[in-house]
């Protein structure tokens, strides 16, 4: 707050200018030094066991750390580790402890979580695992100390046997040998020399591609059924698309029985015996009797039936001949082996199998309707007995009417 005279005025932390250079206005009316500062003029920086704002804020890692005097964030001091370097460290004198998370980092030639043991690696021609204490050898040694020096032509050896190994393009027992391969399509055997193509190449040196329709290693296996009869992949024998009937990625496996065509996605008509069809056109190799075509959908023609549809079919006079058992069968008013005979009086229909509904009189065999001259005398005679019956009452219950010339039956 600003003074004149006896009386407190208005308060000085409030507009341009109300603090000084290197203090901040924390509300109105008071103003403090910036984080990291305290004293007269704010010009002197916070003890190790303070920080913030006019040094007012405690550090909690004290004695163990320092704050920053801006953050408050703690730095550990050597062998101290934690958000508040509460932990000790246990490195020894030979690691130095990771102040976030405890882990010791030992000097060269020591090992353990504590760094407490030396390890005994040959100096300079190797470096020792910190974890397990075992030399890792530097390229051109090996032995167990990493002490002995390899013996090889511009290759590294195996660290405990001290074989050679060599890089790509050498070959030998000592890897000073070049190989004579083309080495963008090929590998050379390390004891021998020889080329080993990579998929897709052939030929002594392996600088041929693979023929069309074969693929792998040395071109040795034969591609699938692709789509279109093109080529598969040289190097693993992929198909963009099988051929119908095929399947797989290498379009190397038939469809699975029951199914055929493209992508095997048809399923295949009954053939005889439930038999698979042919995997690329689904037709069948055997029909059911009485049954042909491609795909066994059409009854056997021309008169004949059976198995492959190869025999003849008896004379049928009024009917036609099973195509699956090459038996008769008569259309209705007909019987019999060959369909000759026609129904009885008495009967007709499909194998005169129903009865006629005409009293004594016979019916059509085929369609059970009964002849017009019995229908005739069906009619006629209760007609003529009804007429009869009426004459006969008219005579018998008349009389003669008083007055009037003649006679005048009444009823």
């Amino acid at each position: 707050w600003g003074q004149n005279g006896d009386e407190c005025t208005v308060p000085l932390c409030e507009g341009e200018r109300a603090c000084l250079q290197d203090e901040v206005c924390v509300y109105p009316g008071l103003c403090r030094c910036k984080p990291g500062f305290y004293g007269y003029q704010c010009k002197t920086s916070c003890p190790p066991e303070f920080w913030g704002p006019d040094c007012r804020e405690v550090c909690p890692c004290h004695p163990h750390g320092l704050c920053d005097p801006v953050t408050g964030v703690c730095s550990c001091l050597p062998n101290r580790w934690g958000n508040l370097c509460q932990n000790s460290c246990k490195c020894g004198r030979h690691g130095k402890c990771d102040p976030v998370y405890g882990n010791c980092t030992c000097e060269e030639g020591w090992w353990t979580s504590t760094c407490s043991k030396a390890c005994q690696c040959h100096l300079g021609t190797s470096t020792c695992d910190q974890a397990t204490g075992r030399c890792l050898c530097n390229k051109g040694f090996w032995g167990q100390r990493c002490s002995l020096r390899c013996n090889c032509y511009v290759s590294p050896c195996q660290q405990h046997t001290g074989t050679c190994q060599c890089q790509h393009g050498w070959w030998g027992p000592s890897c000073d040998r070049r190989c004579i391969c083309n080495l963008s399509h090929a590998d050379c055997d390390v004891q021998t020399g020889t080329c080993l193509c990579y998929p897709g190449y052939k030929e002594q040196f392996c600088n041929e591609p693979c023929d069309s329709g074969k693929y792998g290693s040395s071109c040795r296996r034969s591609c699938g059924h692709c789509e279109g009869g093109r080529s598969c992949s040289k190097e693993d024998g992929l198909c963009d698309a099988c051929a119908p009937g095929w399947n797989g990625t290498r379009c190397d496996q038939p469809c699975p029985s029951g199914y055929y065509g493209h992508r095997c996605h048809n399923v295949c008509p009954r053939c005889r015996n439930m038999d698979p069809c042919d995997t690329e056109t689904g037709a069948c190799l055997h029909c059911d009797p009485g049954w042909t075509g491609p795909r066994c959908e059409k009854p056997c023609t021309d008169g004949t039936y059976g198995d492959g549809c190869r025999f003849l079919c008896k004379t049928c006079h009024h009917g036609h001949c099973d195509h699956v058992t090459g038996s008769c069968i008569c259309l209705p008013g007909f019987q019999g082996e060959s369909c000759n005979s026609t129904c009885p009086p008495n009967l007709y229909g499909m194998n005169c199998s129903a009865t006629c509904d005409c009293g004594n009189h016979a019916c059509h065999p085929a369609t059970g309707a009964c002849s017009r001259a019995g229908l005739l005398a069906g009619l006629l005679i209760p007609l003529c007995i009804l007429i009869l019956a009426l004459l006969f009452c008219c005579c018998c219950c008349g009389r003669p009417v008083e007055g009037k010339e003649g006679y005048e039956f009444v009823i």
